[in-house]
């Protein structure tokens, strides 16, 4: 097979592999028809996030299982299905305390030895461990591109909204718009919210924000704050999501946020950040941080089957599996209009 491989800091090819083989009873092998490009996987070619070179790349896919453990009996051979970005075995410390993110013995996928050691998704093929557990099959009216982003992002998103949001009517601030931002504004609609408002620096991506239902959209070049506080008469946002990891937007996320507000922190600094803590003592602010809770993929998936959420505007370019080598430089050098790129794969 063919897959994503990392040999040494800023070097990423696509090269041939043996397949990969069952491991242990639990697991299935999976075809992948579609991945992508996640940003995180940029910051592990660039050395952000540090982990031994040498590792197959890629955590996000869609495809179908060609072979079953011995032990595997919730999903069969030619199964449609997609599976979380990070694993999790289910019956860990981490597991049963419902922190399944960061499973004992799971770590995340395409992401070397410091976070796990599994085989990559951007490849022809890929080993899934615990798979009657992790996967979820694809109901049919879902496409490849809808179903790619439940393994991660659209996940991640929905799970920053669903602890800033505390009650239908508030106003939802979105604090960047990539992938997982934009996410958050799309999954906002589940919310029932009177407004969603979308901050970002580039107008194409504030473009995709309102085809996913942002209600407003800001140039994180102009004075946010005064115009949120226009837009809200002067109260600011019960929820805000920060999807970016700066320091400037997380001192924004204070100086926005209600009295008694909440804010969502899934950006990933490069580097310290200094917290606001004054401003958010004083104002009653809760915190919440951390990754996307992954166990909810079916009930995505049932929201995209009945129409009530599309994440397809997200995928703003496409290429076939032989050019994902130009995809990755596509999000590795922010390309124009270049938002996530849907690899189709065989």
């Amino acid at each position: 097979m063919r897959e994503m491989y990392c040999d040494a800091q800023g070097s990423v090819r696509l090269i041939e592999a043996p397949d990969p083989e069952i491991q242990a009873p639990t697991d299935v092998i999976v075809q992948v028809s579609a991945t992508t490009i996640c940003g995180s996987d940029v910051h592990l070619v660039h050395g952000h996030l540090p982990t031994p070179w040498g590792f197959a790349l890629g955590h996000e896919y869609v495809g179908r299982v060609v072979e079953v453990g011995a032990a595997v009996s919730q999903v069969k051979v030619g199964d449609r299905v997609v599976g979380p970005a990070a694993p999790w075995c289910g019956t860990c410390a981490s597991c049963r305390a419902e922190q399944t993110q960061r499973c004992d013995r799971g770590g995340v996928l395409g992401s070397g030895d410091a976070w796990g050691g599994w085989g990559g998704a951007q490849a022809e093929l890929i080993r899934v461990p615990w798979a009657d557990r992790d996967l979820s099959i694809v109901p049919e009216p879902v496409t490849d591109a809808q179903a790619l982003t439940v393994g991660d992002v659209l996940s991640t998103g929905w799970t920053a909204v669903s602890h800033a949001v505390t009650a239908p009517g508030a106003t939802v601030l979105v604090l960047g718009c990539g992938p997982v931002g934009l996410s958050a504004v799309h999954t906002a609609s589940l919310y029932g919210p009177r407004a969603v408002i979308a901050v970002d620096a580039l107008p194409d991506r504030l473009e995709v924000a309102r085809a996913l239902g942002a209600t407003h959209t800001l140039a994180a070049d102009g004075d946010v704050a005064a115009q949120v506080a226009e837009l809200t008469s002067g109260r600011g946002a019960e929820a805000v999501v920060e999807a970016v990891g700066l320091q400037g937007t997380i001192t924004l996320a204070g100086q926005v946020v209600v009295v008694g507000g909440r804010i969502s922190v899934v950006g990933i600094p490069a580097g310290p950040i200094q917290l606001p803590f004054a401003d958010l003592l004083f104002k009653n602010v809760s915190w919440w941080s951390g990754l996307g809770d992954l166990r909810h993929m079916d009930m995505l998936l049932a929201m995209i089957a009945q129409g009530r959420l599309d994440p397809t505007p997200m995928f703003t370019s496409q290429r076939p599996f032989d050019e994902i080598e130009l995809a990755f430089a596509d999000m590795a050098n922010r390309a124009p209009g270049v938002v996530k790129t849907l690899v189709t794969v065989g």
